[in-house]
């Protein structure tokens, strides 16, 4: 399998009854097709899927894989901290139609390389998917190392790796030193160009949900080798979008900003807080500069 491109960690719409609202996810995953994006990502972090219940999981995944159509790529959210529990997720992601499985390192307790090694063989010896996995430290307070990425990449199930890691040093070796078809993604879109240009297939960034056609755009610039005007998108409505939802949970501030777009998502899950004043006049002010910016490339 090749993945490559901008893939959308799409967040999840929800209703007032703090349920997954499948009619505004079917309609939002529709636009994000519309706009050009080469693949979705389901019960992404940005999606909230630690405060999703395994129903709400299945629901999101089968709705966007229905809305996406046949021939897009579904990378379906399959976390747990349990081997069991990830495996069964995957199943049912497999059974939706799903072309592979996103599995984050398991949190919470401590463990070592050989535990997070053991893990993912363990997945990976079950799952009706090929696996994706998903390193980001600053949540689970665990690395996958390169020499474990390179152990991994060995399996015949394992695929691939989404690093939200933040170093470009560690997506640079990971590119590196594991097999050319094993495929490497950006999860931090800080270092979208760096790491396109170091050679990364491909993008899952958060921004996509809310300027869709400007990821895509990036990515297939700076693929054709127009290198000056894929900076240019990342630096005039990439890195603004990044800068103001630094410091806010990401979700939220994505959900607002999509509300400014006329695309009403509705609010976060508990634990997530809701957005004060001064963060969505922050947020707001934004959205008016990059949106005008983002008119001029198709919105």
């Amino acid at each position: 399998m090749q993945l490559m491109g901008t893939i959308v960690p799409m967040v999840t719409p929800i209703g007032d009854d703090r349920a997954v609202d499948t009619e505004a996810l079917e309609r939002f995953t529709e636009s994000l097709a519309d706009a050009g994006v080469h693949g979705f990502f389901p019960a992404s972090s940005i999606g909230e899927f630690p405060s999703l219940t395994d129903e709400e999981n299945r629901r999101a995944i089968e709705t966007v894989t229905r809305a996406a159509g046949d021939d897009a790529t579904v990378l379906a959210g399959c976390c747990d901290t349990s081997v069991s529990d990830t495996v069964a997720k995957i199943d049912v992601a497999a059974a939706a139609g799903a072309d592979a499985a996103v599995v984050v390192t398991p949190y919470y307790l401590g463990t070592r390389q050989a535990g997070l090694e053991r893990f993912f063989r363990a997945v990976a010896d079950e799952a009706s998917l090929p696996v994706l996995m998903y390193n980001i430290p600053s949540l689970t307070s665990h690395s996958i190392d390169i020499e474990t990425s390179r152990s991994l990449a060995n399996h015949e199930r394992i695929i691939g790796l989404k690093d939200t890691s933040g170093s470009l040093t560690y997506h640079s070796r990971l590119i590196e030193e594991t097999p050319e078809e094993f495929t490497v993604f950006q999860g931090a879109t800080e270092l979208a160009t760096a790491s396109l240009d170091v050679g990364t297939d491909g993008l899952i960034a958060g921004p996509a949900n809310v300027f869709p056609e400007a990821m895509a755009l990036l990515y297939e610039e700076h693929r054709a080798g127009r290198l000056a005007e894929a900076r240019r998108l990342f630096r005039e409505i990439v890195m603004p979008v990044v800068t103001a939802t630094s410091d806010v949970p990401t979700a939220a501030a994505l959900k607002f900003l999509l509300s400014l777009d006329g695309r009403d998502v509705g609010g976060t899950l508990p634990p997530l807080p809701e957005l004060t004043a001064p963060e969505r006049d922050r947020l707001a002010a934004c959205y008016e500069r990059v949106d005008a910016r983002a008119r001029v490339v198709g919105r």
